[in-house]
């Protein structure tokens, strides 16, 4: 008797030694998670975006260091301040007014320029329309510090510099998809510790170890699924994702999706409702999987468990459409402003597991198709998701 108390002791001792291990590694894995989040975040060039009627909308930390803007400016929040600030920072005062009037006048088309500060610093810009349910609702700068080589040549070509920036990029994305893997070999540790330990756990102590298990678990797939977001995303803006578009039938596709999240363990309806038996469209399947994957994933998980998820598939004017629709918790008037920008949650969900990744990975994807997203939502009622791509060739 006293042997078998004395090796149960020991297992004991052994197990939450154990447990103490995996705690170590979360919280290294945690950190992991913040170093990648910072180099996602983190950027050589200032981004900000800028209404249609010329108003700062946001900007990022990058943008605020680059043009030295003070603290008290940003708490003021006042736009015709920030005008005033800028062009009194502008070698050339109405370069600022020429940059807005390209929202107006220009807006539908990619701009880029040189920009010279009264400091003597030289700044490259570049530019893009910003779109909000199919709409365009301004534009986004980038824009980076070029004056050392704007002084070796001074007659230096935009596009050379573009280009430059694009390397950048590319450096930027391999090392995100660099340290990705490097983080999944912990990962990988911890799974295995994992599933040693349920091996060794006794009916005795089950229920006070089995619940610590369960929580490593759930933390090492939440930790998976962000870096399966931010390699996808990393991939999609460095252009590893060519874009290779062949003929494909999409209600044998969209069938395919849904057999295969319906038996990875969701409970919950996916309902595939086409418009014809055959819809097919000269489109890239590992651009579109994504896409739909997360806005499916997305409807299931935030709605009450006997629902159903409806997958509606059709044609309207030249495009082919994409409609999730869920009876769910909705998503509130407040955070649909910011719905699609990265590790942005909304407020009603911080219950819910989630990377804040799956709506900006769907934006970018959909940008790059050159399409639009919409969505419609209220409130406990139910939300709809409609993404609209130029790319149907037939249907029978």
């Amino acid at each position: 008797m006293y042997n078998s108390t004395d090796k149960l002791k020991k297992t004991q001792e052994h197990l939450e030694q154990e447990v103490t291990e995996l705690k170590k590694k979360e919280v290294h894995l945690q950190q992991s998670l913040l170093l990648l989040r910072s180099t996602l975040e983190s950027t050589a060039h200032g981004i900000v975006a800028v209404s249609l009627k010329g108003e700062i909308v946001s900007f990022n930390q990058k943008f605020v260091e680059m043009w030295r803007i003070p603290n008290s400016l940003i708490k003021s929040q006042e736009y015709v301040q920030y005008q005033a600030f800028f062009e009194n920072q502008l070698k050339d005062p109405e370069a600022y007014c020429q940059i807005i009037s390209q929202v107006c006048s220009q807006y539908d088309l990619e701009t880029y320029g040189i920009l010279e500060l009264k400091d003597g610093r030289v700044l490259a810009q570049y530019s893009q329309p910003q779109w909000l349910e199919g709409e365009i609702i301004g534009r986004v700068w980038s824009i980076w510090d070029v004056t050392e080589s704007h002084r070796l040549n001074t007659e230096s070509d935009p596009r050379e510099t573009l280009e430059q920036i694009k390397q950048l990029t590319q450096l930027q994305g391999d090392f995100i998809s660099r340290l990705c893997h490097q983080c999944r070999t912990p990962l990988n540790v911890v799974l295995f510790s994992n599933s040693l330990l349920k091996r060794y756990i006794s009916d005795s102590n089950d229920k006070k170890i089995q619940p610590l298990l369960d929580h490593v678990k759930t933390g090492v797939e939440q930790i998976t699924k962000i870096l399966d977001d931010v390699l996808l995303l990393a991939k999609v803006q460095t252009a590893k994702l060519n874009y290779d578009g062949k003929p494909l039938n999409l209600v044998e596709f969209c069938n395919q999706l849904i057999v295969q999240m319906q038996t990875s363990g969701s409970h919950k309806r996916i309902n595939l409702l086409p418009q014809s038996g055959y819809l097919t469209a000269c489109i890239d399947k590992k651009l579109i999987e994504p896409m739909i994957i997360n806005l499916l994933d997305n409807a299931m998980k935030y709605s009450p468990s006997d629902s159903v998820v409806e997958l509606k598939l059709f044609c309207q004017h030249g495009n082919v459409v994409f409609e999730v629709k869920d009876r769910g918790i909705g998503i509130p008037l407040a955070d649909r402003q910011r719905l699609f920008e990265p590790f942005y949650r909304g407020s009603n969900i911080h219950h819910l597991p989630g990377t804040g990744l799956g709506l900006f990975i769907v934006k970018t994807l959909v940008d790059l198709h050159r399409g639009h997203i919409v969505v419609e939502s209220e409130v406990d009622v139910s939300t709809t998701f409609k993404i609209m791509l130029p790319v149907v060739t037939s249907q029978l």
